[in-house]
């Protein structure tokens, strides 16, 4: 997974590149262990706190403003990403992915909403968190796994006990 999202982020399919180890040790540290140690976290405290987030129906136009803000963020990125398929340009792709998945994800929504994660009481606030978390890393499982399908798969499966995100809609 490691060497697929490498070459496809460093250049275009369509032009030549010299393979950097270096390179792929940069993209598996920026992205691919953000997006498991994403994961991690997620699933380190919804099982503490024995949830399930497919269990509950909040609608987003009832969750707290940063909730609203990342779903939104999803929804463009899916848009942006499912564009750049359709013209079957993979680096864009890629390109538009990591600073979701870092900057917004990992480094804002997550980093922001940890005392949420962290409350005592299952409160609505804490339910609409696991919720939102869900619904990203499931997304993101469904839009990377042409990319990056080992990972892709393995956080999909545990996410939603399906069989397997290559057989799920996108």
């Amino acid at each position: 997974d490691t060497v697929r999202f490498y070459m496809l982020h460093t250049s275009p399919v369509w032009t030549p590149l010299k393979f950097d180890e270096d390179g792929c040790k940069e993209i598996y540290s920026k992205y691919i262990s953000t997006f498991k140690n994403t994961y991690s976290f997620f699933e380190m405290y919804a099982n503490c706190d024995n949830v399930d987030p497919r269990e509950y129906n909040i609608p987003v136009n009832e969750r707290e403003l940063i909730d609203k803000w990342l779903i939104s963020k999803l929804n463009k990125l899916v848009k942006d990403v499912t564009a750049a398929f359709e013209e079957y340009d993979l680096n864009k792709v890629t390109k538009l992915v990591i600073p979701f998945l870092n900057d917004d994800l990992s480094n804002w929504y997550i980093r922001s909403n940890r005392r949420r994660f962290w409350e005592s009481d299952l409160t609505d606030s804490k339910k609409a968190v696991y919720l939102t978390t869900y619904e990203v890393l499931v997304g993101l499982c469904k839009m990377c796994a042409p990319i990056i399908p080992y990972t892709t798969e393995e956080i999909y499966r545990k996410l939603t006990k399906e069989e397997s995100v290559h057989l799920a809609d996108y």
